[in-house]
């Protein structure tokens, strides 16, 4: 009896832990998925210990360790060179997976498998990716009949994009948006406005939310000085049009003129020599 309840208490059920809730992975950074499973007293055997990280949709293995170290024979191509364990935390029950330089494809569901002295057991966490919207280059080009703004940027997922005039009212709906997806996996957003003389504010602003990461960009810009100095220049223009045409009409009326008085002293001067013969 003594015996069945010293093994009752020394007896330790065997469990893989992973987390319940999503992981997102940045871009080009890396990430740790989270796996622990039961010890006891803290010391198991690594020598017995096997743990397997796959991913559970497609399969494919993305790390192994058994018999003391990682194996890497079959680990698929998509994983070579940026995963490893915490080596020191094996024997506190750490099976943790670090991936570096995450890319798009890396999302998915995982599965952290361990076997060891104890027993053996399974857990699975879902990955999803994403990447920070860089600083957005801006473009501005003046036409006749009024003005386009262009913002350029990328990332993961689309983002949310808006504009607002000086007043803070939405004219999202007078904008274009597109969005191409690169090899990398990112998004290119090109997003475009076009204001009319008619409608033209002083200021303006362009919005983009990344709700995955928490990112908001908001860039504001004028449009008075631009605006001014283009009307100046449209003034100056009609200025010097007018001044020129009217230089070349003084010019051409004065060589008429001149042309006109020969001519008339040519006809006076031949009457003349006709009646002194």
């Amino acid at each position: 009896m003594l015996l069945l309840i010293y093994f009752c208490l020394f007896t330790v059920e065997f469990k893989v832990h992973t987390l319940d809730t999503v992981v997102t992975a940045v871009y080009g950074q890396y990430v740790v998925l989270r796996c622990s499973f039961t010890v006891q007293h803290g010391s198991p055997s690594l020598e017995r210990l096997v743990i397997n990280w796959q991913r559970a949709d497609t399969e494919d293995v993305v790390y192994s360790y058994y018999y003391g170290k990682e194996q890497l024979s079959h680990q698929s191509p998509q994983y070579s060179g940026r995963t490893s364990l915490f080596m020191e935390e094996l024997k506190r029950g750490n099976a943790s997976l670090k991936l570096d330089q995450v890319k798009s494809e890396d999302a998915g569901l995982y599965k952290c498998f361990v076997s060891g002295a104890l027993g053996s057991g399974w857990g699975t966490m879902s990955l999803i990716f994403a990447a920070y919207y860089k600083e957005p280059d801006f473009y501005i080009q003046l036409q006749p009949s009024g003005t386009v703004f262009r913002f350029e940027s990328q990332g993961y997922p689309r983002a949310s994009v808006s504009w607002h005039n000086g007043e803070n009212e939405d004219i999202s709906t007078q904008s274009e948006t597109y969005y191409q997806q690169s090899d990398n996996g990112l998004y290119s957003l090109h997003s475009i406005l076009e204001i009319t003389d008619a409608s033209r504010s002083s200021n303006y602003t362009f919005k983009l939310t990344n709700d995955v990461l928490h990112q908001s960009v908001s860039r504001t810009f004028g449009l008075s000085v631009e605006t001014e100095t283009a009307e100046v220049c449209t003034r100056n223009r009609w200025s010097i049009t007018f001044s020129l045409l009217l230089t070349e009409f003084i010019i051409i009326l004065i060589l008429v003129t001149v042309v006109y008085q020969k001519h008339l002293q040519l006809k006076i001067e031949q009457k003349q020599f006709c009646c002194v013969k």
